[in-house]
């Protein structure tokens, strides 16, 4: 009993005393927490009452929650704070819990007896979840043979090890791959902040007197569009291009791994695992736990954007290139479109940075927002610590002050974080044990010089008001079951709620109280603000070709039928992009198989294309906001009452056609791109599987 971990914190909320929890603990917490698990199957199975849904289903859930909070904080610290020691512990623990989730999720007694569970009477919810948990069983492996689940076994384990190689592998491979520059002369275009920042990350690396610039996860690089110097663009660029090819990135970067085999292995195995539970592919096996219909739908609704992005994308690259006078290579493209931005709207992306400190954003913006819609307020609670020093927590309570939850922000960049940004929860709200939540928002910011304020580009602006929105999904949430709450949805509902709440980064009503000057206080001008609301439509092109070309490589590599047929990994993007007429010149996948983290360890393998399902009833609810007044306490009572409160004990499109009273609409996602006149188009609910959903970005 003196392991932190073996019982609940007694800290506000549950939250987990990191003061005391050593990476020693973590082994035999798991031990016992899947001994309980386990113990609570035996004894469901022992009881000779008729199954309900109170000595089954609550039973389950009730005997996983000390598995659910050992896994809570271990798995925010592979993401956040992956030391040596952790990523030590992962590999011994992984086959492990691939063991532990067979013998639940295999166990044909324990499956006969939720499909036994007495339906009379039953709420609604109770229905949902009851539906969920048969779903979930039958497409984990239930219903098959003793050899063929001996085999899927043998898949999951070996899935688990390789998933775990390929996201510790990428961390280092991202921080290797980082662009070492001598002279700051080729620094010319980015701010003094940020040349200070490189010049001090490079200390912190070994390198005093030298610059390094530490790459993002994604292919195009922030630097790139302020960077006069084309050819460390060009360094920049194939850094970043060939991660995880075993390809020397360039000059000054040290980038080697090979991660594409272990990428290729995995897919042969998913497919294999598919076969083997009855589906063409993974990407049906993925299919039947999403609100999509069907992949043929998916695909259509990919080709009627293709053609459209293509176009306007090869339409931007005739005006650059006019405007560059010369070719236009990736390196070029994001310099000359922020040339053109400049020119065109007047809008200075560097010299926009100045009102975009990160404290008024936090406070003035996503807050301050939060209040606006929802009556939430947030207090910083300095007697509370997270994970590591940097780590802030926040108290949210109502305007009567009654406690919801606890918010925490980690947004800098370190060696052992992983790359990109996500949410993820520490303690789900679940009515069954009283528990409140626990979120925590994580970024990979460059930290600024000792002294001196964090000022944020656009795009970063973005990224706090998307994470956020999962994490007021993860605070709103009121459910009853802790395997159903907050961001427990599926896959392509879950990125619903967060592009919702990008839609209040340029409203006026929000941006000209956080978007003030960080040394003046001067709100931003009007005529900024304009030319940035009209700039918001220029380059849709561009980041729409380079995201569908991702969402076409995760296609191709789940979309295999057969497991002996695996093409060639290095000619799988070539292949794909072709196929779809994505081979734009120019423009590379937003994420390529050596550092697509998202589908080989990141729990979004065949649903990449989740992120433009999800903008469609995006785009849709964005116009639903607008027509009823914007940010009104009345809009967020509604949007939080119908989506955010419901996890997933409601339908995610019945949730949907509650809040706007119709089905949704794809012609508000073409408006918003600028990629053709309005149209329908309509997609239907399905299932989708109620456990260890994974967090996300």
């Amino acid at each position: 009993m003196d392991n932190p971990l073996l019982r609940p914190s007694a800290l506000p909320y549950e939250l987990p005393d990191f003061g005391r929890i050593k990476e020693e603990h973590f082994l035999p917490a798991f031990e016992a927490a899947m001994t309980q698990d386990l113990e609570c199957v035996r004894a469901i199975l022992a009881d000779p009452d008729p199954p309900t849904f109170a000595n089954t289903v609550e039973a389950l859930e009730r005997g996983g929650l000390a598995l659910d909070r050992v896994e809570s904080v271990f798995f925010t610290l592979t993401a956040a704070h992956n030391t040596e020691g952790i990523q030590r512990i992962y590999q011994e623990l992984a086959p492990r819990l691939s063991e532990h989730k067979a013998d639940f999720t295999l166990d044909k007694d324990l499956y006969a007896r939720v499909r036994r569970v007495d339906r009379t009477d039953l709420e609604p919810w109770q229905l949902r979840v009851l539906d969920e948990y048969v779903s979930w069983f039958a497409n984990s492996g239930a219903e098959l043979g003793l050899d063929d689940q001996e085999r899927l076994r043998e898949i999951n384990d070996e899935l688990s090890a390789l998933s775990i190689s390929y996201g510790n592998d990428l961390i280092r491979e991202v921080n290797s791959s980082a662009v070492v520059v001598d002279d700051p002369a080729e620094l010319d275009g980015l701010s003094p902040a940020d040349v200070e920042a490189a010049a001090s990350a490079a200390a912190e690396n070994g390198l005093p007197g030298r610059y390094l610039l530490t790459p993002s996860l994604f292919t195009v690089q922030p630097v790139l569009s302020v960077l006069t110097d084309r050819e460390l663009r060009r360094r920049i660029h194939l850094a970043a291009v060939n991660r995880g090819t075993g390809e020397h990135g360039g000059e000054g970067s040290q980038s080697r791994t090979d991660l594409l085999p272990v990428a290729a292995r995995i897919a042969r195995l998913r497919s294999e695992q598919a076969e083997l539970l009855g589906y063409r592919s993974h990407a049906d096996h993925v299919l039947a736990g999403s609100t999509a219909p069907s992949l043929e739908a998916v695909h259509e609704m990919l080709e009627r954007i293709t053609g459209p992005a293509v176009r306007n994308a090869l339409e931007e690259r005739a005006e650059l290139e006019e405007l560059a006078g010369h070719p236009i290579e990736a390196w070029d493209w994001p310099f000359w479109a922020e040339r053109l931005r400049q020119e065109r709207y007047a809008v200075d992306a560097a010299a926009l940075r100045d009102y975009f400190e990160l404290e008024s954003v936090l406070e003035h913006g996503i807050f301050r927002t939060a209040r606006d819609l929802y009556g939430l307020v947030f207090t910083e609670r300095p007697d509370l610590g997270g994970y590591l020093p940097p780590v802030r927590v926040w108290e949210v309570t109502d305007e009567e002050g009654r406690g919801v939850g606890l918010f925490l922000g980690d947004w800098f960049t370190r060696p052992t974080k992983q790359g990109g940004a996500w949410m993820g929860s520490l303690v789900h709200q679940n009515r069954l044990t009283g528990q409140r939540p626990v979120v925590v928002n994580n970024a990979n910011f460059t930290r600024p010089p000792a002294g001196r304020p964090k000022l944020l580009t656009l795009d970063e602006v973005v990224t706090v008001f998307h994470e956020f929105g999962h994490a007021l999904h993860g605070l709103l949430s009121d459910v009853h079951l802790p395997s159903f709450s907050g961001t427990k949805v599926p896959r392509d509902f879950v990125e619903y709620p967060s592009q919702v709440h990008e839609m209040w980064v340029l409203h006026p009503d929000v941006l000209r109280r956080y978007a003030r000057h960080h040394r003046t206080g001067e709100p931003i001008p009007a005529e900024t603000l304009a030319g940035l609301r009209e700039a918001s439509a220029h380059g849709q092109g561009f980041r729409t070709v380079a995201y569908l070309a991702s969402t076409y490589l995760d296609l191709a590599w789940h979309g295999i039928e057969d497991p002996a047929e695996l093409p060639d990994p290095r000619t799988v993007e070539q292949e794909s992009l072709a196929r779809a007429g994505l081979d734009v010149p120019g423009i590379a996948p937003r994420y390529r198989t050596g550092y697509f983290k998202h589908i080989f360890a990141g729990g979004y393998s065949a649903g990449y294309w989740s992120y433009i399902w999800s903008e469609i009833l995006d785009a849709d609810t964005a116009q639903w906001f607008t027509a009823r007044g914007g940010p009104t306490r009345e809009n967020g009572r509604r949007f939080a009452e119908e989506v955010l409160s419901r996890g997933n004990e409601t339908a995610p499109m019945e949730a949907f056609e509650a809040l706007l009273g119709r089905r949704p609409d794809l012609g508000a996602l073409l408006e918003r791109r600028g990629l053709q006149p309005r149209e329908e188009f309509v997609h239907r609910q399905r299932g989708a599987p109620a456990r260890d959903a994974p967090d996300h970005g």
